[in-house]
């Protein structure tokens, strides 16, 4: 289980009864939700992907670090209670022990994922068929790097 720093810990506290969202998929948001207890879905495109209930647990940091909508929906299961932090992204920039905190659990998704995508690998590695190209996907997926790539105007030809 995760420990909250200290500036965590200092946040105001906020109750959500089942049902609640506290982000909505490709809507604006600008908080950070800490998990004290409790339990939410996470669903992406209306199909639910996960569900935490692990304090600690933060939501709302890809939206506030790569400055887009929320890619998936946080709703409330139960009964859920989370610290919260307002204008989330200087915050993270004026508290370093937060921005770290967010990098660990994000370090540990990542940790997660990439070893789900070695298991899921090693499964099809072999296969002849239309399979093997899963086998190529993930192997991109785990050995590129993203970048961000400023879009042309839909006029500019070059």
């Amino acid at each position: 289980m995760l420990t909250f720093p200290p500036c965590v810990k200092s946040l105001p506290v906020q109750e959500f009864t089942a049902g609640s969202l506290i982000l909505e998929q490709g809507t604006p948001a600008d908080r950070l939700y800490f998990l004290i207890e409790g339990r939410v879905d996470v669903l992406k495109d209306g199909t639910a992907i996960a569900e935490v209930r692990e304090p600690g647990a933060v939501f709302g940091e890809m939206s506030i670090l790569l400055g887009v909508f929320p890619t998936a929906t946080v709703r409330v299961s139960a009964p859920s209670s989370f610290h919260v932090a307002e204008a989330s992204l200087e915050f993270l920039t004026e508290s370093p022990g937060l921005a770290l905190y967010v990098a660990e659990i994000l370090a540990r998704r990542l940790d997660s994922l990439n070893r789900y995508l070695v298991d899921v690998k090693s499964q099809f590695q072999g296969f002849n068929d239309h399979l093997h190209m899963l086998d190529e996907v993930l192997d991109t997926l785990m050995n590129k790097h993203p970048r961000h790539i400023e879009r042309r105007p839909v006029d500019d030809p070059f």
